[in-house]
């Protein structure tokens, strides 16, 4: 099956917390992509699916971080003040969104270059971003999705999850319906 990621629907967002876990499985399909092409660069992946995933990297990847690192980890820390462990989750993934950003860029020039049908310029590079981008999103999300989401849909009010849906909608210039 071939790779799409899902465009998300203005009424997606009055449930903040489903859009963030439908961008992760997103994240993870794409580690799956990504694993095809290191190991066929050039047929591992359809034309299609690989500008499926660079479009996705370049548009949706710097929303999702955003959502996450300027409204939902801030919401958490409000909502859950006294939970320590929490605290040095946050911390570690937001130190991993660097790390993440870091490997974006490459791994956008790289499959641009794959788009095009030009050499990459250095293919060795290719490999080991491609390869350590999966391996760090699956990791990441893992810790996300158990631990993130799970405190979020605990710690979070209806009052903060549809303050957070609005912010993310506005983030993508998405007006919510009544």
């Amino acid at each position: 099956m071939a790779f799409t990621w899902h465009r998300h629907a203005p009424e997606d967002f009055k449930q903040p917390l489903t859009v963030i876990e439908t961008d992760h499985a997103t994240q993870l399909a794409i580690c799956d992509v990504l694993d095809r092409i290191i190991q066929n660069p050039r047929h591992g992946a359809a034309e299609q699916e690989i500008k499926a995933v660079h479009e996705y990297l370049c548009t949706q990847m710097p929303h999702h971080i955003a959502d996450e690192e300027e409204d939902l980890f801030p919401l958490l820390r409000r909502s859950a003040a006294a939970d320590g462990e929490l605290e040095k989750i946050l911390g570690q993934l937001h130190r991993e969104h660097h790390l993440d950003q870091r490997l974006d860029a490459d791994l956008r020039r790289d499959l641009n270059c794959l788009i095009c049908g030009q050499p990459f310029a250095d293919p060795v590079r290719f490999l080991m971003t491609a390869f350590a981008f999966g391996e760090t999103q699956r990791r990441h999300l893992a810790w996300e999705n158990a631990v993130v989401v799970s405190r979020a849909r605990k710690y979070l009010t209806m009052a903060n999850q549809a303050e957070l849906g609005r912010r993310m909608a506005k983030r993508r210039g998405i007006a919510l319906p009544d």
